[in-house]
């Protein structure tokens, strides 16, 4: 009886160790999932890989914390870049994008022609959503033209499979290789799947084989504390990048309110020099007006003493007689 429950292969070690490791079936098992992930045909299939990046002990010595993908080189120079993810950061699709054109830029020599360049693709199996556009958890990308749909070239290939996206059938055997591959990668270190794991191991021999190295490699002790370590490191870095993305939130809405508070005192101060001014302009007019009146009161006044007609006063000050008679029992 197992002694202690079986890791996940969702953990970038666990996936390595399982599919580039030291056990010889490693190089079968990469094999089978890489042929179900590129959908390949029986006579395209991949039949040999080199790995470009075989694991080391090393990479684990002294709590050294690695970037662990896996690369190899197929039977045909094709060149493929597998990369386990748990946390979304660092503009995860730039940085797919990035890998692959590194990766292209290698396989060519100084001097040498641009034919010599070789097809390269990136499978990205994520523990994340990345493209909501889709609801797809398989995404596959290339350099095609925008109208006819016609292919540039082929040596651009970008596989993204967002494992909370996937959800398994009921009924193993209507499941497709990549399915079953799935299910083992996203539930076998799940206690309460167990069930349809175990099933999915008896229908295929290749996914019982990693299995078996699953559940030895679970009961290695130093293996064990290389899985908690690796594990740790990534929910730490998990947990990092959520309360970075919290305080960006905070500082984002603070500067919001700021933004909306200096645009209330702004207002407020365009506000009232906007009224001040008007106020000017009403009392400069108001002050004119009140002016002239008095001046022609005054007209009206000494017309009246000088004995001129009130309807010769009206015609000069430009009121009317009744204005006219006011001012003058006002006198």
């Amino acid at each position: 009886m197992a002694k202690y429950p079986l890791m996940s292969p969702v953990v970038d070690f666990v996936f390595k160790q399982i599919f580039a490791g030291a056990y010889k079936e490693s190089k079968t098992l990469l094999m089978d999932l890489l042929n179900a992930i590129l959908g390949l045909k029986e006579e395209e299939k991949i039949e040999e890989i080199t790995y470009l990046n075989p694991y080391n002990d090393k990479e684990y010595k002294e709590g050294k914390i690695s970037i662990l993908d896996i690369k190899v080189k197929t039977q045909d120079d094709k060149l493929i870049d597998i990369e386990v993810q748990i946390n979304n950061k660092d503009s995860y699709r730039k940085r797919a994008l990035y890998y692959w054109a590194k990766m292209y830029a290698e396989t060519i020599e100084e001097g040498e022609a641009y034919e010599t360049l070789k097809r390269c693709v990136v499978v990205n199996l994520l523990d994340f959503k990345l493209l909501p556009e889709t609801d797809k958890y398989h995404s596959v990308f290339r350099i095609k033209d925008i109208q006819d749909n016609y292919e540039l070239l082929e040596d651009l290939e970008l596989h993204y499979i967002e494992l909370p996206k996937f959800k398994e059938q009921e009924n193993i055997t209507s499941m497709g290789e990549l399915e079953k591959w799935l299910v083992f990668i996203k539930e076998a270190g799940n206690e309460s799947k167990q069930e349809i794991v175990t099933g999915i191991r008896k229908e295929s021999e290749v996914i019982d084989m990693a299995g078996k190295i699953l559940e030895t490699l679970s009961q290695d002790e130093a293996a064990r504390q290389r899985y908690y370590q690796r594990q740790k490191w990534l929910l730490d870095e998990k947990s990092m990048l959520k309360y970075q993305q919290i305080q960006l939130a905070r500082v984002l809405e603070q500067g919001k309110k700021e933004g909306e508070m200096k645009g209330i005192k702004k207002g407020i101060k365009e506000g009232i020099k906007k009224g001040i001014k008007e106020g000017e302009k009403k009392g400069i007019k108001e002050g004119e007006k009140k002016g002239e009146m008095k001046k022609t009161v005054q007209v009206v006044k000494e017309s009246l003493a000088a004995g001129l007609p009130i309807e010769v006063i009206a015609i000069i000050t430009k009121l009317s007689e009744e204005e006219i008679l006011r001012i003058k029992d006002e006198t």
